[in-house]
């Protein structure tokens, strides 16, 4: 389990949502999970004190649900508490209410009994607004706890997990939007500091050897690695038909490259990083 030191707690009003959601969900006997942005940041930024590539106060949920009753059901007893207000717009939306003029959406992504064939969701009541969630049951499986406050403890996505939800999100929504493409140039770059040092020079030291001890791309490689331990067959195969096309890589690598503004040839490292973890992803299915 990890744990946030109280140097790099998070921000209070966040917690605060987590909690009252924490608290429903525990009544209903619901599981969840936090994915997004605010994954990212919990374990990049709030446990292993690395920068994030771009701030964000959504909180994003993942909740297993085994039907539609059951997940309007949540949304209701959230809305009861009085500290949410459901969106009329976005299905999936609520707002805090105790955060006026902040803007502090909460989302919840349900999976599980609600996705039809292909992994997607259709949200009713006319299945107008379809959402792919592929990868999210194999994600769900290697969750990792983290203690964000003493005594509170909830499930946050791994990194590797997220990749690979960064990666299916992108394949969606990437023709005109590189937000994701962005956050998975900041695990790229930051895999290997995040926690796995000993890791790449111990247990996973073939790994740093292919790429010759270039740790950055090592990093990259090794995020391949735990990723495609992680996926599902069909998830496997949906990633490495994106990675595998030519077209969308070459505008992949664009997208990652705004991610990694800092470096000194955006786009070579961009496609160097893909590359390992291209390789890294086939090596470990």
């Amino acid at each position: 389990m990890f744990s946030v030191p109280r140097e790099r707690r998070l921000d209070p009003v966040t917690v605060e949502i987590l909690r009252r959601v924490d608290a429903v969900a525990r009544d209903l006997v619901v599981d969840y999970f936090v994915v997004g942005a605010l994954a990212r940041d919990i374990l990049l930024t709030n446990v292993f004190g690395l920068p994030a590539s771009r701030a964000t106060r959504d909180v994003d949920l993942a909740v297993a649900m085994p039907g539609w009753r059951e997940f309007e059901a949540m949304k209701a007893r959230l809305v009861e508490t009085g500290a949410f207000r459901a969106d009329e717009r976005i299905a999936q939306r609520l707002s805090y209410l105790p955060a006026p003029g902040r803007g502090y959406p909460l989302d919840l992504i349900p999976f599980g009994g609600v996705e039809r064939e292909g992994s997607a969701i259709a949200w009713p009541p006319d299945g107008g607004v379809v959402m792919n969630v592929a990868g999210y049951a194999e994600v769900f499986a290697s969750t990792v706890s983290v203690e964000l406050e003493p005594g509170f403890t909830i499930r946050v996505t791994s990194l590797a997990g997220l990749a690979i939800l960064k990666l299916v999100a992108w394949t969606d929504r990437g023709a005109g939007d590189s937000r994701d493409a962005i956050d998975l140039a900041t695990l790229l770059r930051e895999y290997g500091a995040a926690g796995n040092e000993d890791r790449l020079y111990g247990a996973e030291i073939s790994v740093l050897e292919a790429v010759g001890y270039d740790f950055d791309l090592a990093g990259a490689r090794l995020l391949g690695v735990d990723a495609g331990r992680i996926a599902a067959s069909s998830t496997q195969k949906h990633i490495l038909t994106l990675l595998g096309d030519p077209a969308r890589v070459d505008r992949l690598v664009l997208h990652v490259a705004q991610g990694l503004h800092r470096a000194q040839d955006a786009l070579t490292q961009a496609g160097q990083l893909l590359e390992q973890f291209r390789g890294g992803f086939q090596k470990g299915r």
